[in-house]
């Protein structure tokens, strides 16, 4: 199986006027992450499942891949991946899809950092960066992942931060 996992592009910084589940995308953070989506367009792949936090800037990021991608689909919005995801919960989430090949998850870190690093059996979390984009290959019998790529700000490497 496929796999990217996305943390959510740069929003808007926390404010006491804006609850936290609802801050918004910045428009540099649009674009730095649509820049990525580009990159990620040109491998002529897209996921067959798209699923997002539910806090507002996850929902958009999830919305500019899904555009960027010409995803067919409808975004799935899962509880599963809000603040507090783990890898316990990657599990129930692509249990309940049980047909999908190529994923995209988006969501928060530090959560997506831990999850990336618990699937490659790294001891310590990976920091992912705003509106970095992790691709792996998942292996659902064993649980465990090999890196593919990762794409961050429009440039893809082959190795994580």
């Amino acid at each position: 199986m496929k796999l990217l996992v996305v943390r959510h592009a740069e929003a808007v910084e926390r404010a006491p006027a804006i609850a936290e589940e609802d801050r918004w995308l910045t428009p540099r953070g649009r674009a730095s992450f649509a820049a990525s989506v580009r990159v990620i367009a040109r491998r002529r792949t897209s996921p067959d499942l798209i699923v997002t936090s539910p806090l507002v800037r996850a929902v958009q990021t999830a919305e500019l891949l899904a555009a960027g991608l010409d995803y067919g689909g409808e975004l799935a919005v899962s509880r599963e991946l809000a603040p507090g995801f783990d890898r316990e919960g990657l599990a129930r989430l692509l249990a309940d899809r049980p047909g999908a090949r190529h994923v995209a998850i988006v969501g928060h870190e530090p959560d997506m950092g831990r999850v990336v690093a618990d699937l490659l059996g790294q001891p310590e979390a990976v920091p992912l960066r705003k509106g970095m984009v992790v691709a792996l290959e998942l292996d659902p019998a064993t649980g465990t992942a090999r890196l593919r790529w990762v794409v961050h700000k429009g440039e893809k490497t082959r190795t994580l931060p």
